[in-house]
Formats: structure tokens, C-alpha cells, sequence
């Protein structure tokens, strides 16, 4: 069992530091850390390239989260597995061995992960985020906002405390990532979409 579960991180960790938003920009000749904020994940896509990338990008970024965390789900019966093949997706979007240990700051991934472990959770962060973007077209500030939600509503709906207990400790490490966007928000330069 102690090598099964090891060998799934690690194919895990590989499908989650596949960086799909340097692989999409530069098919359009695009170097994506070189423009924008230079970070590698949906947001800015969406910045520099436009929305229809942005929203590619966005979905393959969850699809690295959502497809180990559902078959885990559907193959064992331990919850911590799930959750912790989930953190191991998030772990290589965020530091990608195919681009320097860098990456995303782990949303969207995150988002995925949390569509398999508990959709209805995933439901309603979903309206509210596309509801509070489309009012602010803010993105950094509702990330943080929904990666507080995300572990209370799965506490509210009884979720596995796993589920609970590893959602908290990855939306701490998300909101962690955001501290730069934090400290521009604070200062008024937060870049809107």
C-alpha cells in the first residue's frame, strides 16, 4: 500500500506541474512570464492573451486537480488518499519541475480538486466567485475569500474531517501565495481584469 500510494503522488505531482499556461501562450509566441505579472496561471492568461485562453487555461488547470482527486476517490476508500493526491496536484501547479519549481498560485488546481471531493461545496464557490469577479473584476481578493469559505462549507455540510482538516491547510497555503496581490490591494494597484 506504502508504494501504491507513493507511486500516485508522484504520477500525481507530474500531471499537476504540467504548465498549461506556458504551453498555451507559447503556441500563440507568447512568453507568459515575461508579460502580465509573469505568473503561470489563468488570470494571467486572461490578462495578456483574453478570455478565451484565460478560460482554457483555467479548465485544464482544474482538470490536474480534479482527475487524480476522482480517481482516488472512486478507487480507495480512504479519504486521506483523496485528499492528499489532491495536495499533490496543487503541489506541482504550484512548484512545476518543468518550469523551475514555479507556477501558478494554485486556484484554479485547487478548484478542481475541490469539485472531486465535494461538489456541492465546489457549486457554490463557483456562483459566488463568477458573481463577486463580474461585480469587481477582481480576481485575487475573491480567491482569498473563497479559500476561507471553501474549508467552512465543508465543515457546514459534514464533509470527511480529511477533507476538511487538508482544504484548510491547502486554502492557508493559497492565500499564503496571494501576499504579493495582498500588499498591492492595500496599496490601490491591484491590476482589475
Amino acid at each position: 500500500m506504502i508504494w501504491q500510494s507513493l507511486s500516485i503522488a508522484i504520477v500525481t505531482y507530474f500531471l499537476g506541474s504540467i504548465p498549461f499556461a506556458l504551453l498555451v501562450s507559447r503556441a500563440k509566441g507568447v512568453d507568459l512570464r515575461s508579460q502580465g505579472s509573469g505568473n503561470l496561471g489563468a488570470t494571467n492568461v486572461f490578462r495578456v492573451m483574453g478570455w478565451k485562453f484565460g478560460l482554457l487555461v483555467f479548465l485544464l488547470d482544474g482538470f490536474k486537480g480534479w482527475l487524480p482527486t476522482f480517481l482516488a476517490i472512486q478507487v480507495f476508500d480512504t479519504p486521506w488518499l483523496h485528499v492528499g493526491v489532491g495536495v499533490m496536484a496543487i503541489i506541482g501547479h504550484i512548484l512545476s519541475c518543468f518550469v523551475q519549481f514555479k507556477g501558478g498560485k494554485g486556484a484554479a488546481t485547487g478548484l478542481g480538486v475541490l469539485l472531486a471531493l465535494n461538489p456541492l461545496v465546489f457549486g457554490i464557490l463557483f456562483i459566488i466567485a463568477a458573481s463577486l469577479i463580474r461585480i469587481t473584476r477582481y480576481v485575487a481578493p475573491v480567491t482569498i475569500l473563497c479559500s476561507i469559505l471553501a474549508p467552512c462549507l465543508l465543515y457546514y455540510f459534514q464533509s470527511p474531517n480529511p477533507y476538511t482538516f487538508m482544504v484548510t491547510c491547502i486554502s492557508i497555503f493559497i492565500i499564503l501565495r496571494h501576499t504579493s496581490n495582498i500588499k498591492r490591494l492595500l496599496q490601490g494597484k491591484e491590476n482589475r481584469l
